[in-house]
């Protein structure tokens, strides 16, 4: 996969991280990151998670486990490639995974038509996200999120009603979250196509570039290469 070239692309594509993953978690801001818990949804290395991570004194790793244990989660950290408090986090922590940040700019755009869900219609999403996911569990807290942020965030589903995604603008970017498929009927373009629609939904408001972000476990780098999206950057994610 091709690499972006940032500036400070890479301060506007983090905003858009931490205001997307804000409407679903809590946070907290310590004093060398940023905690974003959510216990309803705890297990999950997106949205609970310490990220933004600046410092790394003596204490800052006690502190940073300290908090996920006063909520029963799993401690994931996210840390940017190649940082400077890389090698302590190797001698503390265990890489769990590497996130790579996705931009892709203006191209050619085909008209795609997608549903944006209505509080009405809002468990249409959360089923398809639900099952997509393999959380049925989250049910009932994952409708709950999507009715609060449906202002901020707009939620919509492709035309066979088989993916679903969310998408939301900060500054001129738009950032792509939660895109996903029923396993049954996956491999037949129905994400491929929210994602043109994502592209049209950037042609028309006339934003610099639609962004995701996605997990080197979940092997999806080529496909996301194939639709043309760049990797901006990546950050390491270690647990305990």
């Amino acid at each position: 996969m091709r690499r972006a070239r940032t500036g400070n692309l890479k301060a506007r594509l983090e905003k858009v991280d931490l205001e997307f993953t804000g409407f679903w978690s809590d946070c907290m801001h310590l004093r060398c990151g940023d905690f974003f818990f959510n216990p309803e949804l705890a297990g999950d290395p997106f949205f609970c998670k310490i990220t933004n991570i600046t410092c790394l004194d003596e204490d800052a790793p006690a502190d940073f486990i300290a908090q996920f244990k006063k909520y029963r989660m799993t401690p994931y950290l996210y840390l940017e490639a190649d940082s400077e408090f890389e090698k302590r986090f190797e001698n503390q922590f265990k890489l769990y995974d590497t996130q790579h940040v996705l931009i892709k700019p203006h191209g050619t755009v085909n008209q795609v038509h997608a549903y944006q869900v209505t509080p009405q219609t809002s468990t249409v999403w959360t089923d398809i996200f639900c099952r997509a996911y393999d959380c049925s569990n989250w049910f009932l807290t994952v409708d709950r999120i999507v009715n609060k942020s449906m202002g901020s965030i707009g939620y919509y589903v492709d035309e066979s009603y088989n993916s679903c995604v969310a998408l939301i603008e900060t500054g001129s970017i738009l950032g792509l979250y939660c895109l996903g498929t029923a396993p049954e009927m996956r491999g037949r373009g129905h994400a491929a196509s929210l994602i043109e629609f994502a592209m049209s939904e950037l042609d028309r408001k006339g934003l610099d570039f639609l962004m995701l972000e996605t997990y080197g476990r979940d092997n999806l780098l080529d496909f996301y290469s194939k639709l043309g999206f760049e990797e901006a950057y990546r950050k390491k994610v270690y647990t305990t």
